[in-house]
């Protein structure tokens, strides 16, 4: 006959639950280091497209402010005794005029002048009162011939600007110089290029000063070997792209237009059709020069 031990089943009955117990503190242990890891990795990535959101607002804030504060000084600068001559184009002999330069407070790196337009000595022209000048008879200037299709399709759009591509005017313009202007060897990047000159979230800027040796020799968009002076963001990640001089300033000659049409399309510029077709003129040639590798106008 078995003898009944009370304390030796005591101790097994002890044992199996401190088995469970450390099974169930070693579950928790893992499910708790499991979801501070995952809370640490959610409040990281919440905290890096925060600090990115406030980098992009801060960098428009200050973009817009100089615009601002460069459209408030053209205006208040031109009186009757001293007209402005980026107001009054009709005054003096047409060039620019030394130490008027749009943004200047504003210049803290290239990206902030490249991309916008009247980087230099030529701003939009200020919000004064309209001439109405459209007439049937299309005017020249400087002995230079209009393209009837051309001014028709123009007239046609100043009446309702929009930046749509569906329209026969910014259609035509895509074909004839953005599309060419901004086609690279390397397609892919290329396209993503357009999309961040269109969203206005490209930035090119000078690459530092360093010795000519130290420079990349490799341009991201024609894939060829080439000294880059210039490197870009398009916004989508925080990677730069390092390019050559003739990829700098085709993307500057689009973003320079396409800037233009905006204030357009904003209502910022007042001038006459007259005077906006030939502005227009000039910035369609700019990108012209620029794909051929030429000085910009």
């Amino acid at each position: 006959m078995a003898l009944y031990h009370p304390k030796k089943r005591l101790t097994k009955g002890l044992s199996f639950s401190l088995q469970e117990l450390q099974l169930e503190l070693d579950r928790f242990t893992t499910d708790n280091e499991y979801e501070a890891h995952t809370m640490v990795r959610e409040a990281n990535e919440k905290q890096a497209a925060a600090e990115k959101a406030l980098r992009e607002s801060q960098m428009k804030v200050d973009v817009l402010t100089a615009e601002v504060a460069a459209l408030k000084t053209l205006v208040l600068t031109s009186t009757p005794s001293s007209p402005n001559p980026h107001l009054h184009p009709q005054i003096g002999n047409g060039k620019d005029e030394p130490g008027v330069v749009l943004f200047k407070k504003h210049r803290r790196s290239p990206s902030h002048f490249n991309l916008k337009y009247g980087r230099e000595n030529s701003p939009p022209d200020s919000p004064v009162k309209e001439v109405v000048h459209i007439t049937s008879e299309i005017e020249s200037k400087d002995g230079l011939e209009v393209d009837p299709v051309i001014h028709k399709e123009f007239l046609a759009w100043r009446q309702k600007p929009v930046l749509e591509k569906r329209d026969p005017f910014i259609q035509r313009i895509y074909e004839e110089d953005i599309g060419l202007c901004l086609n690279f060897n390397n397609k892919e990047l290329s396209h993503r290029v357009v999309h961040a000159v269109e969203s206005g979230t490209i930035l090119v800027e000078a690459v530092g000063d360093k010795s000519k040796a130290m420079f990349p020799k490799k341009c991201a968009l024609l894939e060829v070997p080439r000294l880059c002076f210039y490197r870009m963001s398009i916004g989508e990640t925080d990677d730069w792209y390092n390019i050559s001089q003739i990829c700098r300033n085709r993307i500057i000659a689009v973003c320079d237009f396409l800037n233009y049409l905006k204030y357009i399309e904003g209502g910022l510029v007042k001038s006459s059709a007259h005077d906006v077709y030939w502005e227009i003129v000039r910035l369609r040639k700019n990108m012209c020069l620029a794909r051929l590798g030429l000085v910009l106008s």
